[in-house]
C-alpha cells in the first residue's frame, strides 16, 4: 500500500512539477500564451483542459486496451482514434461552457475548441499507453489508474504554469516597461524565465 502510494505520489509530482509539459516539454504553448492575458481565463482554460485530459486519457487507454490492440491495429490507428475521443470532449465541453457561462466562453474564445489539436491532450493520451513518448523515462506501462494520475498531475503542471503566467503578465502591463518590449517580447522573456526557474527541478527525485 505504501509502495503504491508513493509511486502515485512520485508520478503526479514528476508530471506536474519536475516534468511539466508547458515549461520543460514545450508542449501546448498556443494556450499558454494566447489563453494568458488574465488569472480568470487562465483558470477557465485549465479547468477545461483538466476535464478533457483526464477523461480523454481514461476512454484512450481503454480505447487502446480493449479495441485496438486486440484488433491488431493499434499501432495504426491509435493517432486518428484517440483524435477522435477528444475531439467529441471537446465539443461536449464546448458546449457546457457556453449555456452555463457566456462571459468564459467569450473570452477563452479560439482556444477552447483548439483543445481538440492541442498537442499536450494528444501527447498525455498517447503516453498513458506508450511510456517514454514524452520522455519522462517510467519503465513500466502505465495501470489505468497510473493513466489517470500522470493525465491529472499533468493538467495540474499545465494550470500552474498557466495561472503564474498570467499573474506576472496582469502584472508587468503596469509595469514601466520599454515600448519595444512590451506585448509579446516581454512575454517571452518571462516565460523563459520561468522555464529556467522549473529547470531547478531537475533531478529532484527519480521514479
Amino acid at each position: 500500500m505504501m509502495e503504491a502510494a508513493r509511486t502515485y505520489l512520485l508520478l503526479f509530482f514528476g508530471a506536474a512539477i519536475v516534468y511539466n509539459i508547458l515549461l520543460i516539454r514545450f508542449i501546448g504553448l498556443c494556450p499558454f500564451f494566447g489563453v494568458s492575458k488574465s488569472i480568470e481565463t487562465s483558470i477557465g482554460m485549465s479547468v477545461a483542459v483538466l476535464f478533457v485530459m483526464t477523461v480523454a486519457t481514461s476512454a484512450c487507454w481503454l480505447l487502446w486496451g480493449l479495441v485496438l490492440q486486440p484488433l491488431g491495429v493499434g499501432e495504426f490507428l491509435y493517432i486518428p482514434s484517440f483524435i477522435l475521443v477528444i475531439a467529441a470532449l471537446v465539443q461536449f465541453e464546448e458546449m457546457f461552457i457556453r449555456k452555463v457561462s457566456p462571459p468564459l466562453y467569450k473570452a477563452m474564445g479560439i482556444y477552447l475548441p483548439l483543445i481538440t489539436t492541442n498537442c499536450a491532450v494528444l501527447a498525455v493520451a498517447v503516453e498513458s499507453v506508450k511510456p517514454g513518448f514524452l520522455k519522462l523515462n517510467i519503465p513500466y506501462h502505465y495501470s489505468l489508474p497510473e493513466a489517470v494520475v500522470y493525465a491529472i498531475g499533468v493538467a495540474c503542471g499545465f494550470a500552474v504554469a498557466i495561472v503564474m503566467f498570467a499573474a506576472i503578465r496582469e502584472r508587468i502591463e503596469l509595469a514601466p516597461i520599454a515600448k519595444s518590449l512590451r506585448g509579446a517580447p516581454i512575454g517571452f522573456i518571462t516565460a523563459g524565465l520561468m522555464s529556467l526557474a522549473f529547470m531547478g527541478f531537475a533531478g529532484l527525485f527519480k521514479l
